[in-house]
């Protein structure tokens, strides 16, 4: 059933301005969005509430109606939401805290008591090409390790839909392939639906499907890469870079 946004606002707690405002937006089974904008116009703060993150456990201000598979998310628990729709964020570095790679894969397992707990942190970390470091410590990793074992820690949770902020603002090159490379294995083998807050929109003429252009909090442009990537006129105005070969 995917995820059905209806006239989304919110704003945070302590301020005025309304960071989402009147967002409407269907998200479909395997879809791969790639989320661009301006600093400050509502992208992560949209993640936010796919997740449920936002009103569930971010406070402030919430209208609307925000529906993973037909349920609203403010009537469902954060930790039952990430079984649906899982989040990457931007810095591995603050996400990670356990003594070795696979307990910082299981620590979401155990704490919302899934089975086969093993099992899933085998898969994940095989999944994520970090087999054979069950036993190393996380910040010893590289920055590129790190991020994909954030990522694993999220498919260990088979989510439906997985969520990424900026995922590769800290990696160079190699890792930042790596890092797509994997997202498009997700959503091509496994069904996967891949939702990514990006800025280098290169990378998102290449992976993604849709896009969709997010400024002052609204939705200004929705829909294929190949029609959206071709509105010149409108990523200019905004200061988003225009892919290669799309001029």
């Amino acid at each position: 059933m995917g995820i059905t946004v209806k006239n989304l606002c919110f704003t945070y707690h302590g301020s005025s301005k309304k960071v989402l405002d009147g967002v409407n937006l269907k998200i479909e089974d395997g879809d791969f969005i790639g989320v661009v904008g301006p600093t400050g116009s509502g992208k992560t703060t949209l993640l936010y509430c796919l997740n449920g993150l936002i009103p569930n456990s971010i406070k402030g201000k919430f209208y609307g109606e925000v529906l993973v598979d037909g349920v609203p998310t403010t009537s469902c628990k954060v930790s039952a939401l990430a079984k649906k729709v899982g989040i990457v964020f931007q810095d591995p570095d603050w996400q990670l805290f356990s003594v070795t790679v696979k307990d910082e894969v299981a620590f979401g397992l155990k704490n919302l008591r899934m089975n086969r707990v093993e099992e899933r942190v085998r898969e994940a970390l095989k999944t994520v090409g970090l087999e054979g470091f069950e036993d190393a410590e996380p910040y010893r990793l590289s920055q590129g390790q790190k991020q994909m074992l954030c990522i694993a820690c999220v498919v260990a949770m088979q989510p439906k839909t997985i969520l990424l902020d900026e995922p590769t603002s800290n990696l160079d090159y190699k890792n930042t392939k790596n890092v797509y490379g994997l997202l498009r294995r997700l959503n091509r083998e496994e069904g996967k639906t891949i939702v990514v807050v990006e800025h280098d929109t290169d990378l998102l003429a290449e992976y993604a499907e849709k896009i969709l252009v997010i400024n002052d909090g609204k939705i200004v442009k929705n829909g294929s890469k190949e029609e959206v990537f071709s509105d010149c006129r409108l990523l200019e105005n905004l200061g988003i870079k225009i892919p290669r070969g799309w001029f």
